[in-house]
């Protein structure tokens, strides 16, 4: 894999895990979960790569895919198809996921790199048209403290990708790209907070999903959240074909040990 194509699934993975599970913590709480998650990845270089380290890995990422597919489903159907029923959406995002790890893992890497031109396009468009209706008195709206612990989860699942692309690619992912990722969702978090305010923030399912409601110019321009939210389904989309491609991966290298 490429450098440029490996950063670019680290940068993709993380906003995915952010926004589809770890959208509701505070800046704080996702700032301390980056932390601990690169403490994290930093620990675990000491960790052999034993079996029993690659069973944990091959469990965890059938538990995770299991449960990616269904947050997934329920994003889509709250948000794009609301009339539609949550189990075809299911089946549908799942044979699209799996068409994809049937071709292998050099034509997902290259659905990656390709789809990435869209998703950086979209974020940056996004971020233009959302800058006018930012209200900066929202600032002081910004929560700074600790109450969750499910900043713990986000420490562990940024070492379980983390651990999951070095394991598959022999490739150390980069801590610059993490950082990167980082100030992204962090960037995000910002925005939708000074869109929305703190309040609606958290009464909101998808926060980042109603600031591009926002969106409104002319008569021509308006209701551009069913195409500026194709970035997440892009993210989601690689997100859980990863993991089941991840999944595929570990399972066929175990088979060969065992032969």
């Amino acid at each position: 894999m490429k450098k440029i194509e490996h950063n670019i699934l680290i940068f993709i993975l993380m906003e995915a895990i952010v926004t589809l599970f770890f959208f509701k913590l505070n800046i704080i709480e996702i700032t301390c979960g980056f932390i601990i998650g690169t403490i994290l990845i930093l620990l675990s270089k000491l960790i052999p790569k034993n079996t029993l380290f690659k069973i944990r890995l091959f469990i965890s990422s059938i538990v995770i895919g299991i449960y990616t597919l269904l947050k997934i489903s329920n994003f889509i159907k709250y948000n794009i198809l609301p009339n539609h029923s949550l189990i075809t959406i299911i089946v549908c995002f799942l044979l699209l996921s799996i068409y994809l790890v049937i071709k292998g893992y050099h034509t997902f890497i290259k659905t990656v790199e390709i789809t990435s031109y869209a998703f950086i396009f979209i974020k940056i468009i996004s971020f233009i048209l959302i800058i006018p209706k930012i209200n900066i008195n929202n600032i002081s709206n910004i929560s700074i403290g600790i109450n969750s612990y499910q900043f713990i989860y986000l420490a562990f699942a940024i070492c379980l990708i983390y651990n999951s692309i070095y394991y598959i690619t022999d490739n150390k992912p980069s801590i610059k790209i993490i950082g990167l990722s980082f100030i992204n969702t962090l960037l995000i978090k910002t925005i939708s907070i000074l869109v929305l305010g703190n309040k609606l923030s958290n009464i909101y399912y998808y926060p980042y999903i109603n600031t591009l409601k926002k969106i409104k110019y002319l008569d021509f321009i308006e209701r551009c959240d069913g195409i500026l939210s194709f970035e997440y389904l892009i993210a989601f989309y690689i997100l859980l074909t990863f993991i089941i491609l991840n999944t595929k991966l570990l399972y066929n290298k175990k088979s060969q040990k065992r032969l």
